[in-house]
């Protein structure tokens, strides 16, 4: 992900990028993407996490999905 790319992002998403929106760069649905952070996959848990009561909210953070998608966050 470009600079170009990632800019427009963290304007419009300063904190955390809405499920859709993230399961499009990740390539996986986003009813998968809450699955797969419910059960703690990598590296779909180092991207988000689970929020509120009995952890019914995800929450992807921006600045780990773009480390993510530049490779600089491994995952592991």
């Amino acid at each position: 992900m470009t600079q170009r790319e990632a800019n427009p992002l963290r304007e419009k998403y300063p904190n955390h990028v809405p499920r859709e929106v993230a399961s499009q760069y990740l390539g996986v649905s986003p009813r998968q993407l809450s699955k797969l952070i419910a059960e703690g996959r990598e590296p779909f848990a180092s991207i988000g996490a689970n929020i509120g009561t009995n952890q019914k909210y995800i929450r992807i953070y921006t600045e780990r999905l773009i480390a993510y998608m530049n490779g600089q966050l491994s995952g592991v």
